[in-house]
């Protein structure tokens, strides 16, 4: 799965959509040849009805799920702004912290986000993750909650600084996991099935014109399958070329590299 989301969404799209049609007009010709004398007419009141109710069933099935997968990536996006958010909290909080301990959190947190950019990433589109991003901010954390305050201001930027660190690794965790969470192989099967009924029961209609029902029995395939490279793309939103950039993360490095 990890080679698909390599390549680039248009080619992708693109050559399903060829091999797709090309196979549904395929098995339309290979029925028609195998069976030369059926009148294939005969049956298109009888499967008109059938592909009727076989094909809401199956658009229904796959609106729902491309409704799911695109709720998820939306909110795939808004919890990775919550990480960059928790971030730029922790940053604004270490200037209650005296020095060299303030300096020392805003450097990680500049540290922490090239990290995300330059190598956690591009780790991400393979499902992996950065082990150095990982210690550096356990690093930083620890820091904190080592820190023993002298006055009630430094006290409540400790306190504020913990909460906004639990929120950042809850955050990232989160994130994490969404790159690793998909739709398992049972459900892609049930689309598969009913892909190939659906274009199955095609078969089963005539028309006179040979040529035009090739076409529209391609036509049908070409559009299940560009739905389905539509769900795999936004199924995994840190690995396709749909996916989550780290443009915020690239941001707060470049404002705050400078005030360090």
């Amino acid at each position: 799965m990890n080679a698909l989301y390599a390549v680039p969404s248009w080619l992708l799209l693109f050559v399903a959509i060829v091999v797709a049609g090309g196979l549904a007009a395929g098995g339309q010709l290979a029925v028609r040849r195998a069976f030369p004398r059926v009148d294939f007419e005969q049956f298109n009141t009888v499967s008109g009805i059938v592909l009727g109710v076989v094909g809401a069933l199956f658009a229904v099935t796959v609106a729902f799920i491309i409704a799911i997968v695109w709720q998820e990536f939306d909110a795939t996006s808004v919890r990775s702004a919550h990480e960059v958010a928790a971030a730029l909290d922790l940053w604004h909080v270490s200037r209650g912290f005296p020095e060299p301990l303030g300096g020392e959190l805003r450097r990680d947190l500049v540290g922490y986000a090239d990290l995300l950019v330059n190598d956690e990433w591009p780790k991400m589109r393979t499902g992996e993750s950065s082990a150095s991003a990982e210690a550096l901010l356990t690093k930083a954390y620890e820091g904190v909650a080592r820190f023993r305050p002298a006055n009630a201001g430094e006290s409540n930027a400790q306190a504020l600084g913990l909460q906004y660190f639990g929120a950042l690794h809850d955050a990232r965790h989160q994130r994490l996991d969404d790159n690793t969470s998909a739709i398992s192989p049972f459900e892609w099967a049930i689309l598969w099935i009913g892909a190939v009924i659906v274009v199955g029961l095609c078969y089963l209609a005539g028309m006179p014109n040979v040529r035009t029902q090739l076409v529209m029995t391609a036509a049908v395939g070409a559009v299940i399958v560009a739905m389905f490279v539509l769900i795999f793309e936004l199924d995994q939103p840190y690995r396709g070329d749909l996916s989550v950039a780290p443009s915020a993360w690239s941001d707060f490095a470049g404002r705050h590299r400078a005030a360090l």
